[in-house]
């Protein structure tokens, strides 16, 4: 792996390549300009001559400053853009497996929250590091012809600073490493916690988990404030190495101003040009830590980037071959020398109880696993319709055109599967049944366009009979031109036809953010910082401008001191002030994200790995750039203003007014320029952190489908637009940054004709804490944006009256949002006991039954009366942890009794695998139906809600099932799509009929 200040970005970034000859460029012409200004400066202070000189050097420095920081942030947008091009590009190369073994919330926060940190190397570093290389030579070449012995110290104690800069990143190395990991694994729990959120919600643990919250959060911020120390520390040596060594050069020439060595003119061109050899190698050890974020991320890609994959051809024709086909899982082999062929006008139907490798052998024919033994290849084109169906669009129109760009006639094939009142909502509002057909649409429209191989894994698991049998039909048909692999357990039944429509949309809940505290600690010391500069600046002048003077060399010796005490002082208060305020901001996110997360168990919404990560991350990230910047620019503003009253009135006046003018100018240009492009920019990042996280989610589908490099387009188009938010960003910055540099400038220009060294160096050192303003008031609209999503409305549930029984009586039940109830004047009375079958036509309001008694939903209207419920969903909702824990996600449980819960869930062989570390893809949809069984039958309810347990179970497993449940005693409601189920219930509720309203 390549090191070093730029790592492996010049290889894999073109943007990073030009970006370091732009900065050049513009850092000599800068270097060019600082030394004319020192000397004019110089100049007006003792004789009143250059000021026209001057005007030009400040000028010319305001607008390289300008064009640095937009070229700098263009450079930071397109290698952004190249670099989660090729990674997402490379992810998908390499397949699904390998996405689901890396995680795709860690991949997700690779392309998006770990390459944000590029803005601060491109931004910070990296014109720090190339000032740095070019400025100091320049400016010591100035100093040395006018005063060697100056130019000496300057050559030996600017080599300590990158030597120190050296030993602290090496030592840092590794904690910014273990720093990433602990940021990723932080998403990958999160994610976790949220899979499990609604399980957890009916188990009565989700409020609980607000402390498994915020102890990940706690590890994050332990875990990151180890390396802050570190990197922070590195900043303050650099600081104080170098505030030391002006302050000794500046105390040298005072002693040879003493002695008439030199002209107070020479004397203050060395002050002023001596700071600025060691600045830039300062500024680029106080955003190492920056830098190393950001290459720590391009070396997490480039490992990705550079690894080199064989692809898999695909081969023309139509057909399937599997000739002994085996794979290794789990300790045996599934499936198990399996044997087929299959051409075009042909359905094959894959046959075998749950967990006999009917999916596995879908995912070898995919390319997605190696087979252990045998061979199977597909030639032809392939469409195929997963278990679990995943989408990369927002709504199923958007997703079939992704599929098949320019296809005319999606609504046509969205008739035949019963999905074309479904094209134009949203994937989200959709319940599995209705996913499943937009999921068998999306196969049989690419069946029209030129597929020859189609694949199905169960795709009427979760449909109704009379929508299984037209799917049933649109799929022969299909077959007449590809060759049909089908896996399923469902025989064809027929049943009156009635489809119920439910209209959703987007959620709303209110979005009122209170006010963020300031961190005050941070903000004190940040002001104490300024002054410590601003007066380590005067003390420098004034020691020089009496040292002129020539007076008795002890008469200095208190205006040495304070010059070297305050050149200690501001590295200490700054490596302080920079701690205290990133441990402020960590514990505020910490505790909003363990609030937020309590909001989420109240309104179950979909978007909380976004808010739990980028929207947290975003809060915390921007109240120290946004609230402290104004606190420290008005403190160290009022502190010079008033230390210019005591000097010169006039001069105070016309420095306090420049300081308001730049105060209030600044950023009122910065925001009027960049026109909203911050906001644009967070809503823009927030969009591609979504869609980023949905395309690696449905990689599996997209890769079957050859959809991914549309999406991958798709992509790249947005972050071609993010990048022009960001140009519009830095533009606006920049200007208001050179605003900032005139002002200072001005300021040092007229007050440097009162002739006084201290009034006209001091304004110079204003413009680093006025600099933070323009940015801060460009991102205050995308902070409050970010806490409004974290402290959204979310009441307290009232609590429901619990009793033995089900009792609804009139009840209207409706979702947020949807234009009309659901569910209208309900009734229902079953008696404890009773197993009742809920049957009805996808979309007919039965997981909105089961919403409104698990507690998900509240009734608009009527009187309930609900008893303690256990869950089993559709989604079984595993996380990625042992057999054990999922199963104490229902609560503490001993082994024994995880055992016999596993039996009753007929998992006999699963009983001594509770330590065995499974994920959610690695087991067959009818076991993880049965684990989530197995989970629900532990928890202490009365009534257990089962949510199409048997949809991916063969007909004599799904037997023994449902007589072990009867066995249980309790109250069953069990949603299902198969009569001979349904005709053994004691009780049949059928929401595709009027009956029972």
């Amino acid at each position: 792996m390549r090191r070093g200040p730029l790592g492996a970005l010049p290889q894999l970034s073109r943007n990073a390549r030009r970006a370091l000859v732009g900065v050049g460029a513009l850092a000599f012409l800068n270097a060019l300009a600082l030394v004319a200004q020192a000397v004019a400066l110089a100049s007006v202070i003792t004789t009143r001559e250059g000021l026209p000189l001057l005007a030009v050097a400040i000028l010319a420095r305001a607008g390289l400053s300008w064009a640095t920081e937009s070229a700098a942030a263009r450079a930071a947008a397109g290698a952004k853009e190249e670099l989660r091009t090729q990674l997402l590009a490379k992810s998908f190369e390499r397949g699904p497996g390998w996405i689901a073994d890396r995680g795709t919330a860690e991949l997700s926060v690779l392309a998006t929250k770990s390459l944000d940190a590029l803005d601060a190397y491109f931004t910070r570093y990296l014109p720090a590091l190339v000032t740095a290389v070019i400025v100091p030579p320049l400016a010591g070449a100035w100093i040395l012809f006018t005063d060697w012995p100056s130019a000496v110290l300057i050559a030996v104690t600017v080599p300590l600073i990158p030597v120190f800069a050296a030993l602290i990143g090496w030592y840092t190395e590794k904690r910014v490493r273990k720093a990433a990991d602990v940021t990723e694994l932080l998403s990958a729990q999160l994610l976790e916690l949220l899979r499990a959120l609604p399980v957890l919600t009916v188990f009565g643990r989700a409020k609980q988990q607000a402390g498994a919250v915020k102890q990940i959060g706690e590890q994050h911020r332990k875990a990151t404030m180890g390396t802050l120390r570190i990197a922070f520390l590195s900043a303050l040596v650099l600081e104080i190495a170098a505030s030391l060594s002006v302050a000794l050069i500046a105390v040298g020439v005072g002693i040879r101003l003493v002695h008439g060595d030199m002209t107070l003119m020479t004397a203050l061109v060395v002050l002023i040009l001596a700071p600025e050899c060691y600045l830039p190698l300062r500024a680029a050890g106080a955003a190492h830590h920056a830098s190393e974020d950001g290459l720590e991320a391009v070396r997490r890609v480039a490992e990705v980037v550079e690894h080199e994959d064989k692809a898999r051809p695909r081969l023309p024709g139509g057909s399937v071959h599997v000739d002994n086909l085996r794979v290794l899982r789990r300790g045996g082999f599934a499936p198990d020398g399996i044997s087929f062929d299959v051409r075009p006008g042909e359905i094959y139907r894959l046959e075998g109880a749950s967990g006999a490798g009917k999916s596995t052998t879908f995912q070898v024919l995919l390319g997605f696993v190696e087979p252990t033994d045998g061979t199977a290849f597909v030639a032809g084109d392939i469409a195929y319709v997963p278990q679990k169906p995943a989408f990369a669009a927002a709504t199923p129109r958007a997703e079939l055109e992704l599929t098949v760009p320019g296809a005319e006639d999606i609504e046509q094939v969205a008739d035949e599967v019963v999905a074309v009142h479904l094209l134009d909502r949203q994937i989200t509002d959709l319940s599995t049944g209705e996913r499943q057909r937009v999921a068998v649409a999306r196969a049989l429209l690419r069946v029209r366009h030129g597929a020859t191989v189609l694949l199905l894994d169960e795709p009427t698991a979760h449909l109704d009979p009379v929508t299984s049998r037209k799917v049933d039909k649109a799929i022969k048909r299909a077959s007449d031109t590809a060759a049909v692999v089908l896996a399923s357990h469902r025989d064809k039944e027929t049943t009156e036809d009635e489809t119920v429509n439910r209209v959703v949309t987007e959620e709303t809940q209110a979005e009122r953010p209170k006010r963020l505290p300031i961190p005050w600690k941070g903000a004190g010391l940040g002001i104490l910082a300024a002054v410590a500069g601003i007066a380590l600046t005067a003390l420098a002048a004034h020691l020089i401008a009496r040292a002129a003077e020539m007076p008795p060399i002890l008469t200095l010796s208190v205006l040495v001191v304070g010059v070297r005490t305050f050149a200690l002082s501001k590295g200490v208060l700054r490596y302080v002030e920079r701690l205290v305020t990133h441990d402020e901001t960590f514990r505020l996110a910490n505790g909003l994200r363990a609030e937020l997360w309590l909001r989420l168990v109240r309104t179950q919404r979909r978007d909380g790995l976004q808010r739990l990560v980028e929207d947290t991350d975003t809060v915390r990230d921007l109240v120290p750039r946004v609230l402290l910047p104004p606190v420290v620019a008005i403190g160290a503003g009022i502190a010079t203003t008033i230390l210019f009253a005591f000097i010169d009135p006039a001069a105070a006046l016309t420095l306090g007014g420049l300081l308001l003018a730049a105060g209030l100018a600044a950023p009122a240009v910065a925001v009027w320029m960049e026109r909203r492009a911050s906001t644009k920019l967070a809503r823009g990042r927030r969009k591609v952190a979504r869609d980023t996280i949905n395309a690696l989610v449905a990689a599996p589908d997209l890769i079957a489908h050859d959809a991914h490099h549309r999406l991958l387009a798709q992509l790249h188009a947005e972050d071609v637009e993010l990048a022009g938010q960001t140009r519009r960003q830095a533009f606006g910055t920049g200007a208001a940054t050179a605003i900032v540099l005139l002002a200072t400038g001005a300021a040092a220009l007229l007050c440097a004709t009162t002739g006084n060294p201290v009034l006209g160096l001091v304004p110079l050192a204003l413009a680093e804490p006025l600099a933070a303003l323009p940015l801060a008031a460009q991102q205050r609209r995308a902070l409050r944006e970010a806490s409004a999503r974290l402290q959204f409305d979310a009441p307290e549930r009232p609590e429901q009256q619990r009793g033995k029984r089900i009792r609804l009586e009139n009840v209207d039940v409706r979702w947020p949002g949807a234009t009309e109830p659901t569910l209208r004047d309900l009734h229902l009375n079953i008696e404890p006991g009773t197993h009742v079958a809920i049957v009805g036509p996808s979309g007919s309001g039965k997981s909105t039954l089961f919403a409104l008694l698990l507690g998900f939903l509240q009734p608009e209207r009527g009187i309930v009366e609900l008893p303690r419920a256990t869950w089993c969903p559709q989604e079984p909702m595993l996380v990625s942890t042992t057999v054990r824990e999922n199963l104490r996600m229902s609560g503490q449980h001993d082994d024994e009794a995880l055992r016999d819960a596993l039996r009753k869930a007929c998992l006999p062989e699963w009983a001594d695998r509770l330590d065995t570390v499974i994920r959610p893809d690695q087991v067959s949809g009818g076991e993880a139906q049965r684990l989530a069984l197995a989970r629900a039958l532990l928890h202490d309810a009365d009534v257990v809600l089962l949510d199409e347990p048997t949809a991916h179970l063969d007909e004599p497993t799904a037997r023994r099932l449902l007589e072990q449940l009867r066995q249980d005693g309790r109250t069953v409601l069990h949603i299902t799509h198969r009569p001979d189920e349904a005709a053994r219930a004691d009780l049949v509720l059928d929401l595709g009929t009027p009956a029972y309203r």
